[in-house]
């Protein structure tokens, strides 16, 4: 076997067939520069294997967390105070109770002008107005004329 190709199968040797694995080991066995590569390759794979085994200590997440806080700077008071004012404004800026009351009080409104409950607001011909439009001011006839929302008075004699 050829050192490249031994260098080649170093990396498969745990998928290799018996006679590949013979093969390969003869070689080693022969060359020094390719054993010295194999135990280089096996001493990394092992290492590997005992980090992926790691088993931490009961209390290592806990600790693990207060380095990482202390390592983590701290924003500063002004920074803090700034993002809780956003909140605050968030929320005065979120409807308290969502869209559908601002939907819904301009439709109840619409029904008490349509109804009549709101008299100041309402547009009925009587509305304090003049029942039979004559009215007798101090000796003079004034006739008043309801022209559709204009009222129109004149002044004529008896």
């Amino acid at each position: 076997m050829r050192c490249r190709k031994v260098k080649k199968a170093i990396v498969n040797y745990a998928d290799l067939e018996q006679s590949q694995k013979k093969r390969l080991d003869e070689h080693l066995n022969s060359c020094p520069e390719c054993l010295s590569e194999f135990h280089l390759h096996q001493s990394s794979l092992n290492l590997v294997k005992e980090a992926i085994s790691f088993e931490e200590p009961e209390d290592f997440w806990q600790d693990y967390q207060v380095d990482v806080k202390r390592k983590i700077p701290s924003s500063p008071l002004w920074r803090k105070l700034l993002r809780e004012m956003e909140n605050v404004a968030s929320l005065i800026k979120t409807p308290l109770f969502g869209p559908i009351p601002a939907y819904v009080f301009p439709v109840i409104i619409l029904l008490f002008l349509a109804m009549g409950l709101f008299p100041a607001l309402s547009t009925s011909k009587h509305s304090g107005g003049f029942d039979n439009n004559l009215v007798v001011y101090e000796g003079e006839l004034l006739s008043a004329v309801d022209d559709g929302g204009v009222t129109i008075y004149t002044v004529g004699n008896k």
